[in-house]
């Protein structure tokens, strides 16, 4: 579907737009009334439960999540934070100096609005502001039919540079059950994932594609603190009747990465198609709201 046409249907009907993009992508209705599969179950989530709810807002907010893991007892996961709630690029450049040789910059308000800075001896600084000052007048939101992210308050941050070449595992959750993670590694400015493979909890390959996506044709070992990983998505994800919680391991020690409650939009085009109606079983829509503290 185009890009513009979402923007301004999204903007005028979530709903609609969502039965559209749905539609266009399996070219079958969207059951809003019964829904069975993960893709139609997320879509009930996105327009009923986590749309304009202040939790779900919170965490999707890359800068005000961290509040968030702090009142909940998890502040030790995050990234060490450089700087925060910036509203005009124009102040990085002023602070540019301050900052140390390497770190990454974000804007809170979507998924790929990141800039890795490996060393800032190397980098353009206009063409940085230049970008920031572009992604800051986007409505991310939009671009999905993701009215989760329409009420963050959008500002930039300056967060701690983990690792070169980091891997993000991440775990769907079902009421605070990981149930299947999938290791994905960043493109070169952590812009976009280049998929890996998914696994089950004991770290056993699952046979899944993911339309679009690249699939290493080898097992990858289980990751050093998997047993923590799978305990910290256990916590954090027990308030919600479904979110993916995405982590790093880097040099034995596990970080936060992002909560991310609609995977692809609610879009998945997994194979075998049977595991979307697996996973859709798994989620329980009566009384599925989560919890406003």
């Amino acid at each position: 579907m185009n890009p513009n046409i979402k923007k301004v249907l999204s903007t005028l009907s979530p709903k609609l737009t969502t039965y559209l993009m749905y539609y266009y992508n399996f070219k079958k209705l969207l059951n809003l009334k019964n829904p069975s599969t993960i893709n139609e179950k997320l879509q009930y989530l996105k327009l009923h439960t986590y749309y304009n709810n202040p939790v779900v807002t919170q965490c999707v907010d890359k800068y005000r999540v961290r509040e968030y893991l702090t009142d909940h007892g998890y502040e030790h996961l995050l990234p060490e934070l450089i700087a925060g709630g910036i509203e005009d690029p124009e102040e990085i450049r002023q602070r540019w100096e301050t900052f140390p040789d390497s770190f990454v910059i974000k804007c809170n308000h979507g998924c790929g609005y990141n800039i890795l800075v490996k060393n800032k001896a190397e980098e353009n600084v206009d063409q940085i502001v230049a970008q920031l000052t572009q992604w800051m007048k986007e409505n991310y939101w939009k671009y999905y039919c993701e009215p989760q992210y329409k009420q963050v308050k959008k500002c930039i941050l300056v967060e701690q540079y983990l690792a070169d070449d980091i891997q993000t595992y991440k775990f769907y959750c079902f009421h605070g059950k990981p149930q299947v993670a999938y290791v994905s590694e960043n493109g070169p400015n952590g812009e976009k994932d280049l998929y890996l493979d998914y696994y089950d909890m004991k770290w056993h390959r699952l046979p899944l594609t993911l339309d679009g996506h690249l699939h290493k044709s080898d097992s990858m070992p289980a990751p050093e603190n998997l047993q923590e990983m799978v305990r910290t998505s256990c916590e954090l994800s027990k308030d919600f009747p479904f979110v993916r919680i995405d982590l790093y391991d880097v040099n034995g020690k596990v970080y936060f990465s992002e909560f991310t409650f609609i995977p692809t939009g609610g879009m998945m085009q997994i194979h075998p198609p049977e595991v979307l109606d697996e996973w859709g079983k798994m989620i329980n829509l009566v009384g599925a709201f989560p919890k406003n503290t």
